[in-house]
């Protein structure tokens, strides 16, 4: 049964920008972008929470969705633990929770749905097959669920320990049980654990999940289930790798009050997955939870206030902003490796994805959040050795490319993030860059020993050689200005240098679509890949690019733009090349993070007008409200805040203090920064065909240039763009800066 969606109502006026900006969850939609590929959490969550209770559908043997939830299946129950917006293989589904009625069957319990509804911090749904409805909201690391049983039936709560999401088989991405048990501790207490190793990450160390739930009503009878044998009276039982157990808890029939059932999560031990519950939500008071959850979140969406914007705007902005919040997870206080004061956060899913715009976008608008999260990061490295790439499950994995802390490390250091070691942050940068590790698709840089001897890493020397080059020249340039910072000069000029590396896999002979000059992956004797052509692309253990194929690797090289559009041609040339890859089918993947920065690369060429239309032009095309809203996987956030970034109007390059100028979305959007400091961007003169920026000042005073300084942001001020329906030579000479390595 296709479900119904009802989504939080998008309102049928613009409301006065005071009242927007107090009440911004109102605009938020959880399933935007929850299918169609873009595989985000639906559910409710209060911002970075740890706990993620949601249905998880009865999908095909094999092909659970990755966050839980789709748009067609019967639900098989709701489980505590999601990530969001991930592809690959799924992980987490921990300890499902499902409501039925009439004669036991925790094998076969899937109900179709009716009515389903979600905004921000709340979920609700109608178990049509059994006439249940169904309400879930959110702490930190507890929820409370309210099941409206039919009168005269009984009602049974069950508990399906061992449950998991199970998908990626063919590319060994799948999760495997290890163990499981659960304990009814009382008529109104059950608690237990379920262990499991694998996933996207493919995690050889297993990981715990903990469980502490009570019921407003006691049950009147009980038992334990242990492969599908049902035990009545029994309150223990656990299962092994093959096995599988739960427990349930019925009710007498009831006539009025609903069920109200409250559980806690750890990833330490039942006695602090019981104590989360009892600190967050000590009585039964659902709606007081969910008031909390709405206020925490508008709280968190605070900082960003748009005027001008349509319904349908309102509601797709406040929402990026929102899945922006989702991942990574905090779980400060649950880290079962060690003890440690510093805040802990797994769930990079992945670095890879969010350095380039959801991490630039927290620090803007939540640098206390960002600071932890950095901070975070330094800790991994101090008990573990490494930075990761990617994390969940308490375990590193898995690389996609470089090392992309770096970016996530020194855009917080250039954008003067404090009270992060910043001294072992650079060790921990500079450990990257030298050091092999045991397992390249867990942490580090593989290839490195072609990367310092030869300057690039050659097909014979790493996967994905093409993509990891250009990644690591930008990864060394972070380093670079790290170490620049901290006064560092020998390191800063050994890092800038490598950061010309990228030049070694320019091939100034091969021609595609009219143009010459591409990136391609070489041998280890110098020998370019052949046969090769410029929209070949791979996953691991291919010999070309990740994600992406040279047409978009050869626009990467975000650390020194002008030396690429010199190789490129010229800026006439690179200008008409960028116009080829949008415009040829397939070349420009909408999808993937590689090709982020590239619609604002027309700046360096002097045509921020062409940056202008084809921003607006990708938004139009690819985003919309409603559940396939997102053009691909939204990873933690990413196409999320790459979208919130182009309707304002500003772009970071990540991991240096510069934003490019675009086309802003609204008449106006004000930036509550640190300090409360305030940054307004004005667009005058907008309406949907004035998106050309024909000029501009700042705090007064005129700016011709289409690019900004991190300090000029953070110290408040007013941002005026005039915009026009025809392009202008505005900013076409004062160009962004590029940081070149000396010959």
């Amino acid at each position: 049964m296709k479900p119904l969606l009802r989504t939080a109502a998008i309102l049928p006026v613009i409301f006065l920008a005071s009242y927007a900006h107090a009440q911004s969850a109102q605009f938020v939609d959880p399933f935007l972008g929850a299918s169609g590929g873009g595989n985000v959490f639906p559910g409710p969550v209060v911002p970075f929470g740890m706990i993620k209770p949601g249905p998880d559908m009865a999908a095909a043997e094999g092909h659970d969705p990755n966050a839980g939830w789709n748009a067609k299946d019967d639900i098989r129950g709701f489980s505590q633990t999601h990530v969001s917006g991930t592809g690959g293989g799924a992980k987490y589904g921990n300890i499902l929770v499902m409501s039925t009625t009439g004669a036991l069957s925790p094998l076969d319990a899937a109900s179709p749905r009716a009515g389903e509804h979600a905004s921000a911090g709340f979920y609700s749904v109608s178990l049509a097959r059994y006439g249940i409805g169904v309400e879930i909201t959110a702490a930190r690391r507890s929820a409370i669920y309210r099941f409206r049983y039919p009168a005269a039936a009984p009602a049974n709560l069950l508990f399906d320990v061992s449950h998991f999401l199970l998908s990626g088989m063919k590319t060994g991405e799948f999760q495997i049980l290890t163990g499981s048990q659960v304990q009814i501790l009382s008529p109104t207490e059950v608690s237990g654990s379920t262990t499991l190793k694998g996933g996207w990450n493919k995690q050889p160390v297993p990981y715990t999940v903990y469980f502490y739930a009570k019921t407003d009503t006691p049950a009147a009878s009980w038992g334990t289930w242990l492969d599908g044998k049902l035990s009545s009276g029994s309150k223990n039982a656990s299962g092994s790798a093959q096995s599988k157990c739960g427990a349930w808890l019925t009710f007498p029939a009831l006539t009025s009050h609903p069920v109200l059932m409250k559980i806690g999560i750890s990833f330490v031990s039942i006695e602090q997955a019981r104590r989360n519950l009892e600190t967050e939500i000590p009585g039964f008071d659902f709606e007081a939870v969910h008031a909390a959850a709405i206020a925490e979140w508008n709280h968190a969406l605070r900082n960003v206030e748009i005027e001008g914007a349509t319904p349908e705007q309102e509601q797709m902005f406040s929402t990026a902003l929102y899945h922006t919040m989702l991942m990574p997870t905090d779980r400060t206080g649950e880290n079962p490796l060690w003890s440690s004061a510093e805040p802990y956060y797994d769930d990079y899913y992945a670095i890879w994805d969010i350095f380039r715009t959801s991490g630039p976008l927290l620090t803007l608008i939540a640098p206390e959040r960002q600071t932890a999260i950095v901070r975070a990061l330094v800790d991994l490295y101090r008990h573990e050795g490494w930075l990761p790439d990617a994390r969940s499950g308490n375990f590193n994995g898995r690389t996609q490319g470089g090392s992309n802390a770096e970016f996530m490390l020194t855009d917080a250091y250039v954008k003067g993030l404090k009270d992060i070691d910043w001294k072992t942050a650079l060790a921990a940068e500079i450990h990257d860059a030298e050091v092999s590790p045991a397992d390249h698709l867990k942490e580090g840089r593989g290839g490195l020993d072609d990367w310092h001897t030869l300057g690039y890493v050659s097909i014979e020397g790493s996967d994905r050689p093409g993509s990891v080059d250009m990644e690591y020249a930008a990864n060394d340039f972070e380093i670079a200005l790290l170490a620049q910072g901290l006064g560092d000069t020998g390191d800063y000029e050994k890092y800038l240098a490598r950061s010309a590396n990228w030049k070694k896999l320019w091939d100034p002979d091969f021609s595609d679509g009219g143009f010459t000059g591409f990136i391609r992956p070489r041998h280890r004797d110098g020998n370019w890949l052949t046969p090769f052509t410029a929209m070949d692309f791979c996953t691991w253990g291919g010999e070309t690019f990740y994600e992406g194929n040279s047409w978009t690797y050869s626009t990467f090289v975000p650390q020194d733009v002008a030396s690429l559009i010199k190789l490129s041609g010229g800026p006439e040339t690179f200008v008409r090349r960028l116009d080829a890859f949008f415009d040829v089918p397939l070349r420009y993947d909408v999808g993937n993070e590689p090709g982020f920065l590239a619609p604002y690369l027309y700046i360096w060429a002097g045509r921020p007008d062409k940056t202008d239309s084809r921003v607006r032009q990708i938004i139009a095309a690819s985003y919309h409200a409603g559940p396939s809203g997102l053009p691909g996987n939204d990873d933690s956030g990413a196409m999320s805040s790459w979208y919130a970034f182009g309707q304002i109007g500003i772009f970071p390059n990540a991991g240096q203090d510069v934003y490019l100028i675009g086309s802003p979305a609204y008449r106006q959007t004000t930036l509550h920064l640190a300090g409360g400091k305030d940054f307004i961007i004005e667009a005058r003169n907008l309406s949907k065909s004035n998106l050309y920026v024909t000029a501009a000042t700042l705090n007064g005073e005129p700016l011709d240039r289409a690019w900004l300084h991190h300090r000029e942001i953070a110290a408040g001020g007013r941002l005026v763009l005039t915009m026009g329906d025809v392009p202008s030579r505005w900013a076409e000479n004062d160009l962004p800066p590029s940081t070149p390595a000396p010959e």
